[in-house]
């Protein structure tokens, strides 16, 4: 039972797209980690399936970032681009990348993904610029 539910969150964390939905799944794959002893109850092949889920992830994000950071830099769509939309997509993201390293905290304090999570965190939208620009 507990292979099952390992597998399924790695799973889940692995395919979906949904920030909001990812933020949570980490958060369940932490605290279902804390409940069956830490990180050495899991398998090996359990711990690598994590990593390679989160490497993927945090590609997907930094991916993303960096399409709309283009975007909204872009004179050519900077008038489409709705500033307090794409805040709100950040945040979500911030989240799911706060709970990614939560999890990655639990294995080891000065994980290497660790800085991976806070350089796609710094990928976001710049909109306090953009928003001092418009007042000057």
């Amino acid at each position: 039972m507990v292979s099952a539910t390992f597998l399924q969150l790695i799973n889940g964390i692995s395919t979906k797209h949904d920030s909001t939905y990812l933020a949570s799944l980490y958060k369940y794959f932490s605290e279902f980690l804390r409940v069956v002893g830490g990180p050495e109850a899991l398998s090996p092949q359990f711990h690598e399936g994590i990593i390679e889920a989160t490497k993927h992830q945090l590609h997907s994000l930094a991916d993303k970032r960096k399409a709309r950071a283009a975007r909204a830099n872009n004179p050519a769509f900077a008038a489409e681009v709705d500033k307090d939309r794409m805040a709100l997509v950040l945040e979500i993201e911030d989240f799911a990348l706060e709970d990614m390293a939560k999890m990655l905290t639990t294995f080891d304090v000065n994980h290497q993904l660790l800085v991976a999570v806070a350089s796609v965190r710094d990928l976001g939208f710049n909109t306090h610029d953009s928003d001092e620009e418009e007042d000057d």
